[in-house]
């Protein structure tokens, strides 16, 4: 797993910002600071959660992310967890949250992982598609049309597109290079299962697939990159089908460029929390710089 710092990152979140969905208008007055969740949570029918940032950061589960889980569970409030974690599947994430004390039903996670069938529907499901990411097999087995991809050169040319899982086995920046090299010789798709530029991981911020991705985006012919999760629309489309009752749901992140403007996009209200990507940060201040607004802040969850 490669590390970037967060002066780094953002400078790829700003110049990636004209490839994001278009921002909906700010929210009047204005964001709204709370102390957490808890104060929010009565007024709503569901809370979407993210998980990295929100609720952990790869180990333990944050102590407030504890008591405001608890506390919507206790009121019988319907909830979901939506990451851009694709590496796992539902179930896979389900019993870790679970194992940090967070019980979760798989039916209650969702990510672009699950919009990955329709995604590649359009390339012969796939077909010839090589899959990257450090355990491709288990993608390949549900997409029997694709295979398991490397980062060997000539593997990399001979592939009819390819299939970003995640970068969690990437050392250097061989398979970086690589994979830029191979696009700009010959482009071909390639499906983002996880457009997150960096995500909080045990105290640092780790190189997520959006890192290169939407560099590769910028340079590409237009359409030939495309992406799954949050803030793209797909995933939303899931949270209503999951909440077909719920029509007041709060969305609950860290990121303004993912998990905040994906949810107002959605015609959701946004909690934006502090205590990830923008710990240490002023996050109205760097959420203003993308034109994405949330509905509310806190420190923590």
């Amino acid at each position: 797993m490669r590390f970037v710092s967060f002066d780094q990152a953002w400078a790829v979140v700003r110049a990636a910002r004209p490839l994001f969905p278009p921002p909906p208008p700010p929210p009047s007055p204005g964001p709204r600071r709370v102390a957490g969740l808890a104060d929010l949570a009565p007024a709503f029918d569901g809370i979407v959660l993210d998980a990295y940032g929100v609720l952990h950061e790869g180990n333990g589960v944050f102590p407030e992310a504890l008591a405001a889980f608890e506390a919507v569970r206790a009121q019988g409030i319907a909830l979901c967890v939506v990451t851009n974690d694709v590496t796992h599947p539902p179930e896979a994430v389900a019993a870790r949250l679970a194992a940090l004390g967070l019980p979760v039903a798989p039916d209650e996670v969702i990510s672009g992982r699950s919009v990955l069938p329709e995604a590649l529907a359009p390339f012969e499901d796939g077909r010839d598609f090589a899959v990257l990411g450090h355990d491709p097999g288990a993608v390949v087995e549900r997409l029997p049309a694709t295979r398991v991809g490397t980062y060997e050169t000539t593997d990399l040319d001979d592939a009819a597109g390819f299939i970003l899982v995640d970068t969690n086995d990437w050392e250097d920046d061989t398979p970086e290079r690589r994979l830029i090299e191979t696009l700009r010789a010959r482009p071909r798709p390639l499906v983002v299962c996880n457009p997150d530029i960096t995500c909080p991981f045990r105290g640092r911020l780790s190189l997520e697939p959006g890192y290169v991705a939407f560099p590769l985006a910028a340079a590409l012919p237009p359409g030939m990159v495309r992406f799954l999760g949050k803030p793209w629309p797909g995933v939303y489309a899931q949270v209503r089908a999951r909440f077909p009752q719920a029509p007041r749901l709060l969305a609950v992140g860290d990121s303004p460029q993912t998990d905040i403007l994906g949810a107002r996009g959605a015609g959701m209200a946004a909690l934006l929390i502090e205590n990830g990507l923008l710990r240490g940060q002023d996050s109205l201040a760097r959420s203003a710089e993308l034109g994405i607004l949330p509905d509310f802040v806190a420190a923590t969850v």
